[in-house]
């Protein structure tokens, strides 16, 4: 059984989880408080309700996981402090003992099982229960050790339970607060919760009994500032310490001036135009492919993004395993005549306003996106629509707040065939993304095919793939399902993010992270 335990974590998989997370040491300064503003406000701090970036920037720092990605992207101990391979399907974990949640309470065995339960088994379960392979839950073995369970084997097991979203949560406090959980959740983690007042901050504060280092910093405060050119000022007059989703075009000159320190590293986020592939005309992928041709991306990049993104290459990011170029700049280059052709193939010929048309319908297209969500979000859109109108399509866009997009594209059936979104391999494992967003079966509420995407060997694949207890296999067979949707594509793929942070020069010991979600600020000190 060892053998094969060995074979399951091979790769990327093989840890020695004996050390705990230690901050450097240098002059660090305790006290103070942190003014983070970001442009928009969370879904919830609950991660089952939550598992986008606003919630996350905050709750990351309160609640935490048995495991964690560093910035390096390896796997990293955190509550537990050892595991062991038991079965294909059964990993023992050896939990840090004497800590405690916020509330007072211990954290054990039986929290871990009970946060598994609740998000796995839960009316409804978690979102990101989707996301989490074949887990199937945990068991009990005494109060320090834990089983956690899937059900069949699970290649990226480790990686999926270091993710952002897998804190574990107070039983107590879920039972005693009710739904109220969501808005005032109880971890283990460095900070605690104080206060939100919604769509204006939320403020955390150092946990004192915190079981590691304690975060020096006093508090955190999280505001909520739209506009681009606001959260600016509020960095330039010292009303923040830290923006998030700063403005591209002043990156350089901040640069280059000694009173902020611009953080910023390569992300794992793609940034796309989604389309629904099952709603007509969008069924059709001679329509399609002409959208793709019809996008000039590069310009996007240039004029837009203005260096702060890379080109996307395909679904996924470099960053991920299994990753691959498709190629997208040599299968659709910008040509606007082969775009008017495609159409023409498709049998929708010029109206006489332009816009083409079909059957006496008009090639009009229902567009869903936020602003504000995605660095240029709102910008990205308004472009590709104007380019799209350039060859007869027309994408009538309705710009909501971020919460109402998110909740519209995972209700069922979706009514819009085009929404802006972005998508973050979170456990840098190529199954997190391919699966969730291509198998068939994983359209919402319960998945995260928002395209609505289907093809039987795509699927056959990405099953495959993720029962494979080898790593090269693997990656072959997600080379395979690449291959497959660069010619099908339901994506216009942007952008992949570079993740930066700007703050004041008196903002030390801050370290931005390759995944968005993990905003760790309990090594961050202001000098002032």
């Amino acid at each position: 059984m060892r053998t094969l335990g060995s074979r399951l974590l091979a790769g990327v998989l093989v840890l020695a989880l004996a050390v705990a997370l230690v901050p450097s040491a240098g002059a660090q300064k305790r006290g103070g408080t942190l003014t983070i503003v970001r442009p928009t406000d969370p879904v919830s701090l609950d991660p089952n309700l939550e598992t986008t970036a606003p919630g996350a920037w905050v709750y990351f720092n309160m609640l935490e996981g048995l495991l964690t990605l560093d910035d390096k992207m390896q796997v990293k101990p955190l509550l537990a402090t050892s595991y062991e391979v038991m079965s294909p399907t059964r990993v023992r974990f050896k939990l840090r003992p004497g800590v405690k949640f916020h509330d007072g309470t211990p954290f054990n065995a039986a929290a871990v099982k009970f946060t598994f339960d609740r998000a796995l088994h839960g009316t409804p379960p978690a979102r990101w229960a989707s996301l989490a392979g074949s887990l199937s839950g945990a068991e009990v073995v005494d109060d320090l050790t834990v089983d956690v369970l899937t059900k069949e084997p699970y290649g990226p097991i480790l990686r999926t339970l270091a993710m952002y979203c897998m804190g574990i949560v107070s039983p107590t406090a879920v039972q005693k607060q009710g739904a109220d959980f969501s808005r005032a959740p109880v971890g283990t983690g460095p900070f605690k919760f104080v206060e939100w007042k919604t769509n204006t901050h939320v403020i955390v504060e150092r946990n004192n009994d915190y079981w590691g280092d304690k975060a020096l910093l006093d508090r955190v405060v999280f505001r909520v500032v739209p506009e681009e050119g606001a959260r600016m000022i509020a960095l330039q007059t010292g009303d923040a310490d830290m923006v998030l989703f700063p403005s591209p075009a002043q990156l350089p000159a901040l640069r280059k001036d000694s009173k902020y320190t611009v953080h910023e590293t390569t992300g794992i986020r793609v940034v796309f135009a989604g389309m629904h592939a099952g709603l007509p005309p969008l069924d059709d992928v001679h329509v399609r492919q002409a959208m793709l041709y019809a996008v000039d991306r590069k310009a996007i990049l240039d004029n837009i993004m203005e260096g702060s993104a890379g080109p996307a290459r395909g679904v996924l990011a470099p960053g991920v395993f299994g990753y691959k170029d498709m190629q997208l700049d040599r299968l659709y280059p910008f040509d606007r005549a082969k775009a008017r052709a495609l159409l023409g193939q498709a049998g929708w010929t010029p109206g006489p306003d332009g816009i083409m048309q079909k059957g006496g319908q008009r090639l009009s297209l229902s567009w869903l996106a936020a602003r504000g969500r995605y660095p240029k979000d709102g910008e990205i859109t308004e472009a590709i629509q104007a380019m799209l109108k350039d060859v007869g399509i027309e994408a009538r866009v309705q710009v909501l707040e971020w919460a109402a997009v998110f909740q519209q594209v995972r209700s069922n059936p979706l009514s819009h065939h085009l929404f802006t979104l972005g998508w973050v391999t979170s456990n840098a494992d190529a199954d997190y993304s391919l699966y969730a967003l291509f198998h068939s079966k994983q359209v919402p509420p319960t998945g995260w095919n928002t395209s609505r995407y289907a093809n039987p060997r795509v699927d056959a694949l990405v099953e495959q793939a993720r029962r494979s207890l080898n790593q090269t296999e693997r990656e072959k067979l997600y080379g395979e399902v690449q291959d497959i949707l660069a010619k099908e594509m339901v994506w216009i793929p942007v952008y992949t993010t570079k993740e930066i942070v700007v703050t004041r020069a008196s903002v030390k010991g801050f370290q931005v992270h390759p995944v968005e979600y993990n905003l760790a600020l309990w090594k961050t000190w202001v000098e002032k």
